[in-house]
């Protein structure tokens, strides 16, 4: 018969309930089994094993929605090339990140792709949705503890090469990239596809039934591009990839309509950014069922704006945070995410909110929110151990967290009942 072990700490969160002060979990065969007051639990629990956490705080892992794992070495690469400093326009940063990637071997890449999944555990994180772009270094995923979806992207115009993209990525999808990580899709954005090329890979998704991820309404270039085929995107990016502009023809759309009025959006999707939205394009997101996955740190580098969260919140679309790539933000941290996003977007969303964005919310932008995401029986171990330079008193703990950023100090991780920060 396997054992009981009590985890307890000075304070417990588990997101969807009340906030417990000297809580614990109760856990078992790798599933939480309670959560309560740790005299409670200890009391109807005598034989269980302890373990103290002392004057910690223990809740769920952070979930970081939309990340570019492959690109966490990203500065060191621009800094090799010696071109450090990153444009302040968005097209012009695009075509930097492309002209410094080109370079960079596959080795090097595999290498800073194990560096991203690392320093995620270190943060705290316990699921990610991932970008994957360089399908030959797949094995780097393989012993990674992570929970979540590794999203294989597809870009271009050429369906022939689409075509054989998409076959080369099914092979793939043969065998889950590691024990908790499952497979998905990422059609890159509605200016680097065309129709044609949008629609194939959304019915091939629905075929394998993969979720997708699509960065989507993330500036003012974009929406001007759909709309009426002008702009920096044609001036600068077309012609840097040598696509033909007539097999982009303008939809005179926004991106979201343009998107989703061809009905390729599914259940479950996910889009990244939402950025440039109108009150039509939020009830359209939230008619496709999707979820959307804020970058504020990213938007704010790049100049693009600010999403429209409170919209989002007031018409129940479910929000996650995500940190995109190192190319367009200082860290892998959701923590940080979560303190920048605070601030940046004062008086949208409670502390409590941000919390369950970061958490929950990604874990349910993800898929996996009957696994992680919540301290709930039922659901599997998985969560964080925290301390703060000074605990805070009980009723200003939330606040404190959703800002502390960097003065986190992540001691535990817990991943189905393994501590893999050890």
């Amino acid at each position: 018969m396997s054992r009981q072990t009590l985890y307890r700490a000075r304070y417990l969160l588990p997101i969807t309930s009340p906030l417990i002060e000297d809580g614990a979990v109760l856990l078992e065969s790798g599933l939480i089994r309670a959560v309560g007051h740790y005299r409670d639990l200890a009391n109807t629990h005598p034989e269980a094993d302890l373990v103290d956490f002392d004057e910690s705080i223990l809740l769920p892992p952070m979930v970081n929605a939309h990340t570019h794992l492959e690109l966490t070495a990203f500065s060191d690469w621009a800094a090799a090339a010696g071109e450090p400093d990153a444009p302040h326009s968005f097209v012009d940063w695009i075509l930097w990140l492309v002209h410094i990637r080109r370079d960079v071997g596959e080795e090097q890449l595999k290498a800073s792709l194990e560096a991203g999944l690392k320093a995620s555990l270190l943060a705290g994180t316990g699921a990610v949705g991932d970008i994957f772009t360089t399908l030959n270094v797949f094995e780097a995923y393989l012993e990674s503890p992570l929970y979540g979806q590794v999203f294989a992207e597809v870009l271009g115009h050429d369906l022939a090469l689409i075509k054989e993209r998409l076959s080369s990525i099914k092979a793939l999808t043969v065998k889950s990239p590691a024990k908790s990580l499952n497979w998905g899709l990422s059609p890159h954005a509605p200016y680097t596809l065309s129709a044609s090329a949008t629609d194939q890979i959304f019915a091939f998704a629905k075929q394998l039934t993969l979720r997708c991820t699509i960065h989507l309404a993330e500036s003012e270039s974009e929406s001007e591009f759909l709309r009426d085929g002008t702009g920096a995107i044609a001036d600068k990016l077309f012609s840097s990839a040598k696509w033909d502009p007539l097999l982009s023809p303008p939809t005179g759309f926004s991106p979201v309509r343009s998107l989703c009025s061809e009905g390729r959006l599914k259940q479950g999707d996910l889009i990244v950014h939402g950025v440039h939205v109108d009150t039509a394009d939020i009830e359209m997101l939230k008619q496709s069922g999707c979820s959307v996955a804020l970058c504020p740190r990213s938007n704010a580098a790049l100049s693009v704006g600010k999403a429209p969260v409170t919209e989002y919140l007031h018409a129940g679309i479910p929000l996650a945070l995500g940190t995109d790539s190192l190319a367009s933000s200082d860290s892998l941290s959701i923590w940080e995410e979560m303190a920048f996003a605070a601030e940046w977007f004062a008086g949208a969303a409670e502390p409590r909110d941000w919390l369950e964005i970061a958490t929950l919310g990604g874990a349910k932008a993800l898929g996996i929110e009957k696994r992680v995401g919540q301290l709930a029986p039922g659901l599997e171990a998985s969560f964080q151990v925290v301390t703060l330079p000074v605990l805070p008193e009980v009723d200003v703990l939330e606040e404190t967290l959703c800002t502390a950023g960097k003065d986190v100090n992540v001691t535990h991780l817990y991943l189905a009942g393994e501590n893999v920060l050890l």
